[in-house]
């Protein structure tokens, strides 16, 4: 199994955004990936007032959504899509949503995001939830080749989510990422390998990387780990693909071996 995870610069032009991700998603599939891994905001990074006016969409329908399946049916891929805006009726504001399409462009799943991004950062403030309302449970799938365990940005800060129920028996954790560059150089490579290890799963983290709107910059950083806390491809900057095959029978043995999960006492 080969995965690719896409690091990409957003920009506040819906189009744009989806036309390169369609780039990316057909040099993964030359490259020989079965499932490719999209950014947080992939399609938008604006002001979180466009979001609620004219980019958030209702469920399973809208050009975000309608355009990523349609990529992943043309192409025959699967794609997890970072984040997708998706209006919850009883808010009015937006669930920040990872959706999960399989080659045929179907939805298998989907997670929205628990933990909201609210914080300052070297003067500088984050209010997700002035455009975003939190889930409220973890999610995973089931893949043809593996469970993947589903999880958004910020969700990483917090170890509990990935030892809960639903996580039991993934192998592979997602992290599409809009990770800010102060908060990247201090702890995303630390963080995406605790999980790694921790969990002795793949993690898989998707980021986007430079400056967007607002002058906000991402750290970039896309990055596979192995379940032994290893890089096995990175991108540092600027957009394109990072890809690994991923050894569902290796990650299996290490864990027979090295059998932390069936230690846990609390």
């Amino acid at each position: 199994m080969k995965v690719a995870a896409i690091q990409m610069n957003s920009s506040d032009q819906v189009d744009s955004n989806l036309a390169k991700a369609e780039s990316l998603a057909i040099e993964a599939k030359n490259a020989g990936a079965d499932i490719c891994f999209f950014p947080e905001n992939f399609a938008f990074m604006g002001h979180p007032k466009e979001i609620l006016s004219s980019v958030m969409e209702d469920e399973e329908t809208g050009p975000i959504q309608s355009f990523v399946s349609s990529i992943a049916k043309e192409h025959k891929i699967w794609i997890i899509a970072g984040s997708i805006p998706i209006r919850d009726p009883q808010t009015e504001k937006a669930l920040s949503r990872s959706v999960a399409f399989n080659e045929n462009g179907e939805v298998e799943g989907f997670y929205d995001k628990v933990h909201l991004f609210d914080v300052e950062v070297n003067g500088k403030k984050y209010y997700e939830s002035e455009a975003f309302t939190p889930g409220t449970e973890t999610k995973s799938i089931n893949a043809p080749w593996c469970n993947i365990g589903l999880s958004i940005c910020y969700d990483l800060r917090f170890p509990e989510l990935y030892r809960s129920k639903k996580f039991k028996d993934i192998e592979i954790i997602s992290v599409p990422s809009a990770f800010t560059k102060e908060t990247g150089e201090a702890h995303w490579m630390t963080l995406l390998k605790s999980r790694a290890i921790e969990n002795l799963a793949y993690v898989i983290a998707p980021n986007q990387c430079g400056e967007h709107f607002g002058a906000r910059k991402t750290f970039g950083h896309t990055v596979i780990i192995n379940p032994w806390g290893e890089v096995m491809d990175i991108k540092e900057s600027g957009e394109g693909i990072v890809l690994a095959e991923i050894d569902i029978k290796r990650l299996k043995s290490i864990r027979r071996k090295f059998p932390v999960l069936m230690h846990r006492k609390l």
